[in-house]
């Protein structure tokens, strides 16, 4: 199988990833998340229109679709970002311990159904912008993407 057909599952990945992705002080140059080169969205732009053949009219749409909704990505980051913060500075000795975690976890609950809602209306914009032969090119990545993730963890 073709590597290129990998490469639309990928995507969504990065979109997923780009949710839970924090910076790492002190590490000197980073790629990726917040580091040189192409950042998200242009990644995943650049990376549908290389796979499955984005016409113009397409690669705009996306872009647009992509832009739209970076606030809401880089907003629910954020609060990803602080409620770990929250869950870093919880003591286990402090007598409210137990309120603080359930209350950091209901809250971890809640923005992950937030994200998850988010990508899949993304994904749905998306969808619609595609071709039948896309649509079913992006699939197969994706089945790969999942297939090659089963066998990485079952090594684990």
């Amino acid at each position: 199988m073709k590597s290129y057909q990998f490469i639309p599952a990928a995507l969504l990945s990065l979109l997923a990833l780009s949710l839970v992705a924090e910076a790492h002080p002190g590490g000197g140059p980073k790629r990726g998340f917040g580091g040189p080169g192409p950042g998200f969205p242009d990644a995943m732009l650049e990376r549908m229109t290389r796979n499955l053949d984005l016409d113009e009219t397409q690669r705009q749409s996306v872009q647009n679709i992509l832009d739209a909704a970076k606030p809401e990505f880089e907003a629910l980051r954020e609060s990803f970002k602080a409620n770990r913060e929250t869950l870093r500075a919880l003591d286990p000795a402090d007598a409210s311990y137990s309120v603080d975690l359930e209350a950091a976890a209901a809250e971890n609950g809640r923005l992950a159904t937030e994200a998850t809602l988010l990508r899949s209306r993304v994904r749905t914009e998306i969808d619609a912008v595609l071709t039948e032969e896309q649509r079913e090119k992006f699939a197969r990545g994706k089945a790969r993407f999942r297939d090659a993730f089963e066998r990485r963890c079952e090594r684990s």
